[in-house]
């Protein structure tokens, strides 16, 4: 569990499971909102609790000991872009809905502009992004993701806008290109046609030699009959 209080804005409360953001309460909605993927089944019964939790945390942690609390410094002393990463929840499949996460990471200070595109067209709808969450050395992190249905052609972005940053960055994502069975099919086919010609000829050219080879014997029995 992780608490933050702060002067400037309001309590953040937040669940992590092995330095991967789960879930958080969102206070202004009176909520949670869930992130991690794969665990739908989870969260209905988790959500509850956690909530009451967050309320409960953030009425005893921040209201009476914000105040006399000690920040420690832990931020960076110098700026850090944002690495990234775009990856499919599953194997993605032609016309087939699925969701695209990008995953910004280790980047200070902790703001950032990110926004979805498909084939250079922003794109709005299917898109959430969880709140930022903290990581060991004093970044930041962020997750994002876009609910589709990939087309053939489409070119799927995710683009990053950061104050290190001289011009926004895109990372791009496509369908992976399958190869094509058709290939070796056709070669399988041309195989078995010359293996079935060949074996044809051979059968004609045996059926020729024995037809020679009888014939001669008979030539030499028909002269032998006279003598």
């Amino acid at each position: 569990m992780f608490y933050g209080c702060f002067e400037s804005c309001d309590c953040q409360v937040q669940f992590q499971w092995d330095g991967d953001q789960v879930m958080f309460a969102d206070f202004k909605s009176g909520r949670t909102v869930w992130t991690a993927p794969l665990m739908s089944e989870l969260e209905k019964p988790m959500s509850e609790g956690f909530y009451i939790l967050a309320q409960d945390s953030k009425l005893r942690l921040c209201k009476h000991y914000l105040s006399k609390a000690t920040q420690i410094d832990k931020n960076p002393t110098e700026e850090k872009a944002p690495t990234m990463l775009v990856y499919p929840r599953e194997e993605a499949e032609l016309g087939k809905q699925t969701v695209l996460y990008c995953y910004i990471s280790h980047f200070y200070p902790p703001s950032i502009n990110v926004t979805w595109t498909r084939n250079g067209l922003t794109v709005t709808e299917g898109v959430t992004l969880s709140n930022l969450y903290p990581e060991s050395d004093g970044t930041f992190s962020q997750l994002t993701s876009l609910s589709v249905s990939p087309e053939t052609d489409d070119v799927l972005g995710c683009i990053v806008q950061h104050q290190t940053l001289i011009h926004p960055v895109t990372t791009a994502w496509a369908l992976p290109v399958k190869p094509d069975a058709s290939g070796p099919v056709v070669c399988l086919s041309v195989g078995v046609i010359c293996l079935t010609v060949g074996i044809i000829i051979f059968i004609i050219s045996a059926n020729d030699s024995l037809r020679h080879r009888l014939c001669e014997s008979w030539q030499t029995a028909f002269h032998r009959v006279p003598e």
